[in-house]
């Protein structure tokens, strides 16, 4: 990836207004990158044993979840890899953004690829894919995002029955446990009667998942199911004209969904959450 980087970063001379600016923001990149890379081997691939790369088949797993985390994950880093080159007077800084987020995202795969509980997934690439897909299209055509991809977290007592797989300790849970883990897409309606502050949000989610499939679960007693949301949530663009400092500290807006009443419906019924994480 960082080779990959180098080369971006010669091509990208023909199309730079300033160089200076321009190499700081690669090397924040790299940096980031490089950082980002060793928190997850630290905690997703630490205690796993290496193999041959190798590819596998992960759709039936975690009731697609993490199919939509990878989508996300993929919309974000693309758009911070777009506002960083943005920033560093780059005139192609969308399309290279772009393509630098979804490989700066994919790269994960070689890691799942040499590990011994995973392997490279098709079914992920083609979620990442996606994911800058939509950030690239909203840019292109609107200009600004409209649609947001949002993450929300609350611990569950699923984790402690299997942490070596679903985390030990909040953060690790936040990031394996996907019974706690809700994916929202969030977006603000544009009409006159709608206050512009607001956002309207679907949310995934699923429970009772000790294991990736359903017919592991099933072998232990348990019974995954799925879960949908309607929420309400802040709406990022609303603090646009904001100074700078206040839009800085309001970015996690953009990517993690504010607490608020929400409607959950699964094949355990309906019910309402007066606060829902």
């Amino acid at each position: 990836m960082i080779l990959y980087l180098g080369a971006v970063i010669q091509k990208l001379k023909q199309f730079v207004y300033g160089q200076s600016r321009l190499r700081w923001v690669i090397g924040f990149m790299v940096l980031v990158y490089v950082v980002l890379v060793g928190a997850l081997a630290q905690a997703w691939y630490a205690d796993q044993m290496v193999q041959p790369f190798h590819f596998f088949n992960d759709w039936p797993e975690w009731k697609q979840l993490d199919k939509l985390a990878h989508a996300a994950w993929s919309f974000h880093v693309c758009a911070v890899a777009w506002r960083l080159l943005r920033w560093g007077r780059l005139k192609q800084a969308l399309p290279l953004g772009t393509i630098t987020g979804f490989f700066i995202v994919s790269s994960i795969e070689i890691m799942d690829g040499f590990s011994i509980g995973y392997g490279a997934s098709l079914f992920d690439l083609l979620a990442n894919a996606m994911g800058a897909t939509l950030f690239f299209a909203q840019i292109k055509w609107w200009s600004h995002i409209k649609i947001f991809p949002k993450y929300s977290f609350h611990p569950t007592s699923f984790a402690v029955l299997r942490p070596s797989l679903l985390g030990d300790g909040f953060l690790q849970e936040a990031l394996k446990d996907y019974n706690g883990q809700t994916l929202w897409y969030s977006w603000t309606p544009e009409k006159k009667w709608w206050p512009s502050f607001l956002s309207i949000a679907i949310g995934f989610g699923a429970e009772g998942m000790i294991y990736g499939r359903d017919s592991e679960n099933a072998a232990h007693g348990y019974s995954p199911y799925r879960k949908f949301y309607l929420s309400l949530d802040l709406n990022p663009n609303y603090f646009n004209s904001l100074k700078s400092g206040w839009r800085t500290l309001l970015f996690p807006l953009t990517i993690v969904k504010c607490p608020a009443p929400a409607i959950e419906v699964s094949t355990h019924g309906v019910r309402f959450h007066w606060i829902y994480f």
